[in-house]
């Protein structure tokens, strides 16, 4: 079974993605007590049926992906679909994954049409369904649009073979292998990465929320849409997690996602060779995007997500993937840690103060990183590494007046990183950039070789005394705690090719004889030290 399902429409996709800095590692670990969300393999060994239930579900509990392609298959047909040059199989990691998915049952032409699947099988949710069940869903934030259709799909699977999806539901799988929100403790603190972590913490949070306030409220009310059956916190984290790990958003973000039943076995890549698009009357089709052979798996783009969407809902990640990020917040303490880091001083020798004068609050408001309307974060990594932005703020906070950077192409010139205002400006701001990426290296506990040696079956030597460092450095046991350490991985790769990024940018500038080495004399007046940073040296979370 493929642990992922490709969003269809991947701009309008809601992103589930944190705002906080990387200063927190605290996970609610009561809270996932307390839910019954503590252990995957615990939750994974529980049936979901029995989980929603005491009453059984009259679909089967198969998860035999042999016996599902038929089934599904001969569903669709029965249902006016259209299966045509594909078929499911074990795919043993020949499609970068591992497990089930589809391939090509002959060779296949680019725009081959290969299943067609009606609307009517479209697992979703609309006004002719049930206003009890409606009413429900309305009560569920829109941020977590999985959550909705999670809903649905616990309200078909309670009608056993009543339901015109019961082939399809009677084989989901029982557990969603990889998806953090039911790892263990301690997988989840090897993970290691607060913008990942704090989304687990919320989803969990609304889980319990949901499930206390809302659902056990609900049997032998009459808003209850599941006729008596008490749905629990595990039921409804099995159902989300299927929905997030599965459905597409075919009809863009002001409409309910779907579950495509057949077409959501194919899995990712980003060079694909396959795509889901619309057809006449609301119907969708999975179609040849170039040359297939026979055999080959058939692969489609969920879009371009990085690795934090992959992980959270899908449960896997990309190695090396283009388009993943590490997320910073930007705060004037972050980029005076970076400024001590880095030992920029002022002419006198101390080290340089960052000082927000009224002409630098000025340009950062007109770089976003100020004011009312601001967006502070900032993303390390994609094709440059470097947030622009961020090396703007920089070439901003180590200016001496305003002449530096006043009136020379407002934002878009600062923001270029290419284009150095001067050597002396450059080569401060580059050392700042640097200091900034190395604080976020030192929040991790475990070093990148830590990390290496871990996943090689080693037990890297501590270089702290405390229990936490302990317990991160020892031997992993499980599946789950090896991807939350090749996520890590994956996160300080990226700050490494940063900071050779940085070092190259100041070799060029150090190289270029055209550069002016200053853009003004005069010293800024000093201020007011700004506020200290936090323990991490990332500032204070807004």
């Amino acid at each position: 079974m493929p642990r992922l399902l490709p969003a269809w429409q991947p701009p309008c996709r809601p992103a589930m993605r944190s705002n906080y800095l990387l200063g927190t590692r605290r996970w609610a670990v009561s809270l996932a007590d307390h839910c019954g969300l503590h252990g995957a393999a615990a939750y994974r060994g529980r049936s979901a049926a029995a989980a929603a239930s005491s009453q059984p579900f009259s679909a089967a509990q198969s998860n035999d992906a042999s016996d599902l392609g038929p089934e599904l298959m001969r569903w669709l047909q029965l249902n006016g679909g259209r299966v045509d040059g594909v078929t499911l199989a074990n795919l043993a990691g020949r499609d970068g994954a591992s497990g089930w998915g589809l391939q090509a049952s002959q060779d296949l032409e680019p725009g081959r049409r290969l299943i067609v699947l009606p609307a009517a099988c479209h697992l979703t949710y609309g006004a002719k369904d049930d206003p009890r069940l409606l009413a429900l869903i309305e009560k569920v934030p829109n941020e977590l649009w999985g959550a909705k259709l999670a809903l649905q799909l616990l309200s078909q699977r309670l009608r056993g073979a009543d339901s015109l999806f019961a082939a399809y539901i009677s084989n989901l799988p029982r557990g969603i292998p990889g998806i953090p929100m039911f790892f263990s403790k301690r997988a989840l603190d090897l993970i290691d990465y607060p913008p990942v972590t704090q989304q687990v913490q919320k989803r969990c949070r609304w889980l319990h929320t949901f499930s206390q306030q809302v659902m056990a409220k609900l049997p032998g009310s009459p808003e209850d849409p599941f006729g008596g059956v008490t749905v629990d916190i595990n039921a409804l984290g099995w159902a989300l997690a299927c929905v997030t790990s599965r459905a597409f958003r075919t009809r863009g973000p002001a409409h309910p996602a779907a579950m495509l039943p057949l077409i959501d076995m194919a899995n990712h890549t980003f060079t694909p060779n396959a795509e889901v698009l619309p057809l006449p009357g609301g119907d969708m089709g999975l179609f040849a995007k170039s040359k297939v052979a026979t055999g080959e798996p058939l692969l489609l783009s969920y879009g371009k997500l990085n690795n934090d969407f992959l992980f959270m809902d899908y449960g896997f990640i990309v190695p090396d993937n283009p388009y993943d990020t590490v997320q910073l917040r930007f705060d004037i303490g972050l980029m005076q840690a970076g400024c001590l880091v880095a030992n920029v001083t002022d002419a006198e020798g101390p080290p340089r103060d960052l000082v927000i004068t009224p002409w630098r609050q000025e340009l950062l408001t007109e770089l976003g990183l100020a004011g009312a309307a601001a967006t502070l974060e900032l993303n390390l990594g994609g094709p440059d590494l470097l947030d622009p932005r961020l090396l703007a703020a920089a070439r901003v906070m180590v200016a001496r007046q305003a002449g530096e950077v006043a009136g020379r192409g407002g934002a878009e010139r600062l923001c270029a990183i290419d284009c150095p205002l001067s050597r002396e400006n450059e080569t401060a701001a580059l050392r700042v950039v640097g200091g900034v990426i190395a604080v976020a290296l030192s929040t991790f506990r475990r070093t990148l070789d830590q990390d290496l040696a871990l996943l090689a079956g080693q037990v890297p030597p501590s270089t702290e005394a405390d229990g936490n460092q302990r317990q991160d450095l020892a031997p992993l046991e499980t599946a789950d705690e090896m991807l939350a350490v090749r996520f890590c991985v994956e996160k300080k790769r990226i700050l490494s090719r940063s900071l050779q990024r940085v070092a190259a940018l100041a070799e060029a500038v150090k190289g270029n004889g055209e550069l002016r080495q200053s853009t003004g004399m005069s010293m800024a007046k000093k201020g007011s030290k700004p506020a200290p940073a936090t323990n991490k040296g990332f500032g204070q979370k807004k």
